[in-house]
């Protein structure tokens, strides 16, 4: 299964050198490194886990208890060209449980006798609370493994002058991805040096949106746009990260 398979490469001496390649080539991309690389690899994920869930009792399980994929991993497994089936299986399955937890509130009774508006009520907020958020969406959480592999190779890797380089001359991480890789290992030896370099880029991009801005006042119009013309979209992505990319995984 998948996350068999990512916990086996984490033991790889190869597969670390390829997910540092690429990282290094993610950080020639004008985004967070880490959201370009989830853009990229996330749909192959979904029709893995569109393949298997059909099949596999547990991960079953796990999609009705989240209630199939969050909004970003559900409209991508809709583009996939062999997911029509999946979905319709795995979803129906899904509804089949919802419908039996939403019984008990359409049952019909006579509300107009207190004991039974009691009894309504006491069904409803049942329902209600089996609504409240659940498990995270299956795709998010094996991504969320697959990208605590390339968290540690930044960390573990970050000596290698190709990698730090590369990071130096990018626009840095987003906001979440910087926090997290914060939070994995606040102790690594490397963090301190990669926290420096995340503020250099920062440093950047503040000097590229004071330029951005000094050009929209009408007396330097005329002046050509530098690096300075996407900034706003940077800055923007620095504090969203990249579209979709969060899921429903906690971050």
């Amino acid at each position: 299964m998948v996350t068999r398979f990512l916990r086996s490469r984490q033991a790889s001496d190869s597969a670390k050198s390829l997910m540092r390649a690429a990282l290094i080539e993610a950080l020639q991309s004008p985004a967070c490194a880490l959201c370009q690389i989830a853009q990229q690899n996330n749909p192959r994920y979904v029709e893995t886990l569109l393949d298997e869930a059909v099949i596999d009792v547990d991960q079953r399980d796990a999609w009705r208890a989240a209630k199939g994929l969050c909004s970003w991993h559900a409209w991508m497994a809709i583009k996939s060209p062999q997911g029509a089936g999946s979905l319709a299986i795995l979803y129906q399955d899904v509804l089949r449980h919802d419908l039996s937890l939403i019984d008990p509130v359409t049952a019909p009774d006579d509300r107009r006798q207190r004991s039974e508006q009691r009894r309504f009520l006491r069904r409803l907020r049942n329902w209600l609370e089996s609504c409240q958020a659940g498990p995270t969406c299956p795709a998010c959480r094996t991504w969320g493994e697959q990208e605590d592999l390339y968290v540690q190779v930044l960390l573990n890797d970050w000596p290698e002058p190709a990698l730090s380089q590369a990071f130096a001359a990018s626009v840095g991480l987003c906001w979440p991805h910087l926090r997290r890789l914060a939070a994995r290992q606040p102790g690594h030896e490397n963090l301190p040096a990669i926290l420096k370099a995340q503020r250099a880029c920062l440093e950047r991009l503040q000097r590229d949106l004071e330029s951005f801005i000094r050009k929209l006042d009408y007396r330097f119009a005329d002046e050509p746009y530098g690096r300075e013309a996407d900034a706003w979209r940077r800055a923007v992505s620095l504090y969203a990260g990249a579209a979709g990319w969060l899921g429903s995984a906690p971050r």
